[in-house]
């Protein structure tokens, strides 16, 4: 008897845990709410230094990342950034429709963002689906400092938790797809310049980000805010060689890029054409500089579906609060001033 004592005080703790997990998320519809309280209840019976929520968007090519650390010192996805699933292992859990853990990143490198994931001082990770209607359309993700710390008494419980939140996460992730319809722009998955034009001021920023469930850390007060006004250089003339179904995709790639270039990935907008908009709020005009530098490095490294450069001009506008139009004016100002500033040479090789 006294041999199975441990194990009857472990399953008491599963069954209080999950039916306590059920009761206090049934109701929620706020992803980060629901993370924190998953935090809140898998500790208690399996530790871990990264827990993530990855729901797939939309169009199923990019999963949003809601991510938390709990230890200081550990890097960690911004809440809202965007990863890209073709070739990661979120494909292979989408695909596979299971669970997928590996104990050991030094050694075994499975897909591209395991090295990433060590680098960060990461080395075991569970990746596990939420299904809705036999398919999965996210994924929850435990990781590890230490090798091999989680075991297969706490992969069969992150299973459990994961069938508990599936059911708030997917009804959380149609809200955020109803909101996001009349927001977004069909080409590139950015918001579009409807949504744009509902921010005119501190509050309506604050609302929209509230309205469509994203995260920001820059508190209640803005008291600045940066515009990054971005337009491909020569991309009337990309479109008259190679036509405009490539140019689409040329869109495409630098949307991805701005993605993954900018501070939290989420508020960025498709101003019309190939014109992008990006706002930072409280960033400093030393800030909204270096991250049109990184846009700039990272469109010419990375380059569209052709493997071709994406030259890009930016205008950066860091202000006060005014009307938004007075802002985004100004940084078109300064995008032509730079356009200007190029030689044509210059804009059309790289």
């Amino acid at each position: 008897m006294m041999e199975c004592e441990p194990e009857l005080q472990y399953e008491i703790m599963r069954l209080r845990v999950l039916n306590s997990l059920l009761r206090t998320i049934k109701n929620s519809l706020d992803t980060t709410e629901i993370l924190l309280t998953a935090r809140d209840h898998i500790s208690q019976i399996v530790s871990f230094d990264r827990l993530g929520l990855l729901i797939a968007e939309p169009k199923g090519k990019y999963c949003i990342v809601h991510e938390l650390v709990t230890k200081t010192g550990l890097a960690f996805c911004p809440p809202g950034s965007i990863m890209e699933i073709a070739g990661t292992a979120i494909e292979w859990v989408f695909t596979e429709l299971q669970a997928q853990s590996n104990p050991d990143l030094e050694h075994i490198r499975e897909f591209a963002e395991d090295v990433y994931l060590y680098n960060d001082k990461i080395n075991s990770i569970v990746r596990v689906p939420f299904f809705h209607g036999g398919t999965v359309f996210g994924i929850m993700t435990i990781k590890s400092i230490e090798k091999q710390h989680f075991t297969v008494q706490d992969i069969a419980f992150l299973q459990e938790v994961a069938d508990h939140l599936s059911a708030s996460l997917y009804f959380a992730r149609m809200v955020m797809e109803l909101k996001l319809q009349s927001h977004t722009d069909p080409l590139t998955g950015l918001f579009n310049r409807r949504a744009l034009h509902e921010i005119h001021d501190e509050k309506s920023l604050l609302d929209f980000m509230d309205n469509l469930l994203l995260d920001y850390d820059f508190g209640e007060t803005l008291h600045s805010l940066a515009v990054l006004l971005i337009d491909i250089d020569d991309f009337k003339g990309y479109n008259d060689s190679f036509g405009h179904v490539e140019g689409d995709k040329r869109l495409e790639a630098l949307a991805k890029v701005l993605r993954y270039a900018t501070p939290g990935h989420q508020l960025i907008f498709r101003f019309g054409g190939d014109e992008f908009v990006i706002l930072l709020p409280n960033a400093t005009e030393l800030e909204a500089h270096n991250v049109a530098a990184h846009i700039r490095q990272a469109a010419v490294k990375n380059g569209d579906h052709r493997g071709e450069p994406i030259l890009v001009s930016i205008g950066v506008h860091n202000d006060i609060w005014h009307d938004m139009s007075h802002l985004l004016k100004q940084a078109d100002t300064m995008m032509y001033a730079n356009k200007r500033n190029r030689s044509d040479d210059e804009i059309k090789t790289v």
